[in-house]
């Protein structure tokens, strides 16, 4: 039996967007290294040991062809899409703007931010968490960093998903009209913001002490970024930035939701609130997973891996392993946060996320506002699951409160 008569696995399928906890569990058990040729050929490795070892492994398994299924042109990319020593130099020219101290020097404008959309919605008793936290609160962070006009994210939110969903396209980002429409928008966008930026800072005028100034003055070795690495990096940090914090949000909510003991026990023990978010990452990964590509033939479990094969590492998976976690399907929030925060939902190795700090703070406040001022709140119809298929998560998630 080859590993691909296991399980019929595609991450297109609606079977496995409906119920990828289940899916996962057969290919762990049957085929922990699976090969499809559906919608294009790769691999996907879903056992916790084998995707931490092959992300800790990026010299044999390489992110110069990019994250999607598609083969992207090596050196066109930014950090989810290069390598050491490029990687490297790329973390270095953001990671200022990522460490503690500057996370914690935004708290009270992201609490501020937070609280102030709820205020303006409360008191209707119904609404789609998703449209009216989730995905405005890190869209907005998102403006912040890079200088943007926070009107704008109303135009940003008909971008990122498109471009997220191009990660598991075989044609990439000319899969489809929408997704070509997306990134000529953005680009479109960006191109003229960046650009305008860039002569502000020529010319010695007074700008913004953001993100977006730090990428177009960083230096290494006196040389500074191109203006495609810039657009790249925008790009990245909008959708990588925003999107996945968006599922966040919806995520926990409708599990606490689903588990009112749960619900309860943070409700009525605020320090719970860290371990709800890290438990939500552990059992909803809000991405399932992200390819790799091998430098050299690889066996795996018996599997021979042909050289320069797209694998995809199912993050999701890893963290449902029984063999790295106990009761892995059983959601619980009282969990040790320590032993929690070593789930794959932010990657492992060198491609760590970067903005995971922030991404855990706009959660965990936005999860404080809806128990200060949404009591009882709970589901108003069916949500709808997000459309690109390497996430999990809703696109809606209707719900009313008391």
């Amino acid at each position: 039996m080859t590993s691909n008569d296991a399980v019929d696995f595609s991450l297109m399928s609606v079977e496995f967007q409906l119920d990828p906890t289940a899916t996962f569990a057969a290919m762990r058990e049957k085929c922990p290294v699976h090969h499809t040729s559906e919608p294009a050929p790769h691999y996907s490795l879903t056992r916790e040991v084998d995707v931490a070892g092959a992300l800790r492994a990026e010299e044999t398994w390489s992110s110069k062809f990019g994250p999607g299924l598609a083969y992207g042109e090596p050196g066109t990319g930014v950090l989810v899409s290069s390598d050491p020593p490029v990687h490297t130099a790329e973390r270095l020219a953001i990671t200022r703007m990522f460490k503690p101290s500057a996370i914690d020097a935004m708290e009270d404008d992201i609490r501020s931010l937070v609280y102030g959309i709820v205020e303006g919605f409360k008191d209707r008793g119904r609404g789609d968490l998703v449209a009216d936290l989730g995905m405005p609160v890190p869209l907005t962070i998102m403006c912040w960093l890079l200088g943007t006009p926070v009107e704008d994210i109303e135009k940003f939110r008909t971008w990122v998903l498109p471009m997220a969903e191009a990660v598991a396209y075989v044609g990439g980002r000319q899969a489809n009209d929408t997704v070509i429409n997306a990134y000529k928008s953005y680009g479109e966008y960006f191109g003229a913001h960046i650009r305008g930026r860039a002569s502000a800072i020529e010319a010695g005028d007074d700008v913004p002490d953001d993100l977006l100034t730090r990428l177009l003055t960083v230096e290494r070795d006196g040389t500074r970024l191109t203006f495609q690495q810039v657009m790249g990096f925008c790009q990245f940090l909008l959708v990588a930035g925003s999107a996945t914090t968006t599922l966040l949000i919806g995520n926990v909510v409708k599990r606490l939701m689903e588990f009112p003991e749960q619900f309860e026990l943070v409700r009525n023990d605020r320090s719970l609130i860290p371990n709800a978010i890290e438990e939500s990452l552990r059992f909803d990964a809000p991405v399932h997973g992200l390819f790799r590509t091998n430098t050299c033939p690889v066996t795996v479990h018996g599997i021979d891996i042909p050289v320069d094969s797209k694998v995809l590492m199912m993050f999701g998976s890893a963290n449902r392993d029984p063999d790295a976690w106990d009761r892995p399907d059983e959601f619980d929030i009282t969990r040790d946060l320590t032993t929690l925060k070593r789930h794959a939902a932010f990657g492992v190795g060198i491609h760590y996320c970067l903005g995971a700090p922030l991404s855990r703070l706009e959660g965990a406040i936005a999860l404080e506002a809806v128990l200060d001022h949404l009591p009882r709140i709970r589901p108003d119809g069916p949500p709808a699951l997000v459309k690109a298929p390497v996430l999990k998560g809703f696109e809606t998630l209707p719900v009313r409160w008391d």
